[in-house]
């Protein structure tokens, strides 16, 4: 009788074992041999890492048309290309050159293009557009847009300027971002050279007042806004020319949040 239990019990070990290799073989040795990884899924753009060359997919004329659908009037296409790695910002304004060739659409001059950083190529080639970014923006003499700020420039030494068309219908918008997102903001007060160091100080503080002042009028919570000023200290042109000073007084405003 022992003999027969423990023949049994034998067998029994024998088929745990062949049912354990069989788990084993199925589960683990034959998914890293066998099964080959999914192919990965780009977005409708993306860049040659090698030559910067644009390669769009199916998915590009419906995306292209979202863009251009979500324009409103008095706006300009900006579009930010990537630069990777050890690359300069001329490579990212480069990429961003030849997307501009893509929107057939509109007239060149409604197109600006400019560049941002984009981390590593092949890395991020998964992410919308490989790092490509686009914005509708102002762009007139009063205002310029960027992807990150926005510039509105003093056509006189003075503190108070907002009051011609563009800048008013550039603040309605703003105002009504800062509403509905929450967002918060940095308005920088800027000066040219003309005046001493501590005036010029105070007039930038002064001018970044102002637009606070007149963001909150239009609604916007006090808490969404900080101000600076840098005075004469951080001048965008020469401040030789009429031009170059005008350029110079300025208020910059960047979303911090």
């Amino acid at each position: 009788m022992k003999k027969i239990l423990a023949l049994l019990l034998f067998l029994l070990f024998l088929v745990l074992a062949w049912f354990s290799w069989r788990w084993y073989k199925d589960t683990v040795v034959c998914c890293d041999e066998d099964i080959a990884p999914a192919a990965v899924q780009y977005g409708p753009l993306i860049f040659d890492c090698e030559t910067g060359d644009v390669i769009t997919n199916d998915l590009w004329p419906e995306k292209k048309q979202e863009i251009l659908n979500e324009r409103t009037d008095n706006k300009s296409l900006l579009l930010a290309g990537p630069y990777f790695g050890s690359e300069t910002a001329e490579d990212g304004v480069n990429r961003a050159e030849k997307v501009k060739l893509l929107f057939t659409e509109m007239p060149a001059e409604d197109i600006y293009t400019s560049a941002r950083y984009g981390g590593d190529c092949e890395a991020t080639k998964e992410t919308m557009l490989h790092e490509l970014k686009y914005k509708w923006v102002t762009r007139n003499d009063d205002v310029i847009e960027h992807l990150d700020k926005t510039l509105v420039f003093y056509e006189y030494d003075s503190d108070k300027e907002i009051t011609n068309e563009n800048v008013l219908r550039f603040f309605d918008e703003l105002s009504a971002f800062l509403k509905s997102t929450g967002d918060k903001i940095m308005i920088t007060g800027h000066t040219s050279n003309e005046g001493e160091d501590a005036y010029n100080e105070e007039l930038g503080m002064k001018r970044a007042i102002e637009f606070k002042n007149h963001l909150i009028n239009l609604g916007v919570d006090e808490s969404q806004i900080s101000v600076q000023s840098k005075g004469e200290a951080m001048p965008i042109e020469s401040n030789d020319t009429e031009e170059g000073r005008r350029k110079n007084r300025r208020v910059e405003i960047h979303i911090t949040e």
